[in-house]
C-alpha cells in the first residue's frame, strides 16, 4: 500500500527556465551562448546545489568558464530567482493528496542563492509534511545518501513510497532503494500513474 509521495521541485512543482531571463540580460547571440554554457550548462551548476561555497566562490566558478564575460555572468547571478516560475496546480495538488491521507514530501537539488530569492513561488512547501533541499544537507540526487536521509528523518518506508522526478537518473536511484518511481512529463500523466497505484482515488 502506497501512502507517501515524494516530489522533486524543479520542473515538477515549479518551472525553472533561464532562456527568457538570460535573453533579457545578454541579447546578443554569441554572448548569450557563452554565458549560458558558462553558467546554466556548466557542471558547476549542479555542484553548487551542494551548498558548499560562498556566493562569490560560486560566481568565480562560473567566471572561470568564460572570463571575457565576467560582467554578464555577475549580472546573471544577481537575480537567478527570476528563473523560477510559479505553477498554479502545485498547491492544489499537494493539498488534494494531503486531504486523502497521503504523506507528502519534497527532495530537491536546490542552491541557496536561488532559494533565498524564491518569493512565493515555492509556497507549496508549507503544506508538505517535510522536505529536504540539497544546499542545507550538502547532498545532491542521485546520491543514494540524499534519499536515505529523507527516509530516516521522516520515518519513510521505501515500499510505501512513490518518487516523482523529471530526471531518469534520479528515478533509477530511488528505485534502487525500493521506492516506486514516476518519471514526470506532465501533471496529468503523473496523476494518472498515481491513480494506477491507488493514490488519489476517492476512498
Amino acid at each position: 500500500m502506497k501512502n507517501t509521495v515524494i516530489f522533486d521541485i524543479g520542473r515538477v512543482l515549479a518551472g525553472f527556465g533561464w532562456e527568457e531571463y538570460l535573453r533579457g540580460i545578454v541579447p546578443e547571440e554569441t554572448a548569450y551562448r557563452a554565458v549560458e554554457q558558462a553558467v546554466f550548462l556548466s557542471p558547476d551548476w549542479e555542484e553548487h546545489d551542494k551548498g558548499l561555497l560562498t556566493e562569490e566562490e560560486e560566481i568565480q566558478d562560473f567566471v572561470s568558464n568564460a572570463p571575457e564575460y565576467e560582467a554578464e555572468i555577475r549580472k546573471t547571478y544577481e537575480n537567478l530567482g527570476a528563473c523560477i516560475q510559479k505553477w498554479d496546480f502545485s498547491v492544489p495538488w499537494v493539498q488534494e493528496l494531503k486531504q486523502k491521507g497521503i504523506r507528502v514530501f519534497a527532495l530537491s537539488n536546490w542552491p541557496k542563492h536561488i532559494y533565498d530569492q524564491r518569493e512565493d513561488k515555492l509556497d507549496f512547501l508549507e503544506f508538505m509534511d517535510g522536505y529536504i533541499l540539497s544546499y542545507r544537507e550538502h547532498l545532491i540526487k542521485p546520491d543514494p545518501a540524499a534519499f536515505r536521509l529523507l527516509m530516516d528523518r521522516y520515518q519513510i518506508l521505501p515500499e510505501e513510497s512513490v518518487f516523482i522526478d523529471d530526471r531518469p537518473e534520479n528515478i533509477k536511484a530511488a528505485e534502487n532503494l525500493g521506492i516506486h518511481g514516476i518519471l514526470f512529463h506532465s501533471r496529468e500523466q503523473a496523476q494518472e500513474e498515481l491513480r494506477k497505484l491507488g493514490i488519489g482515488e476517492e476512498k
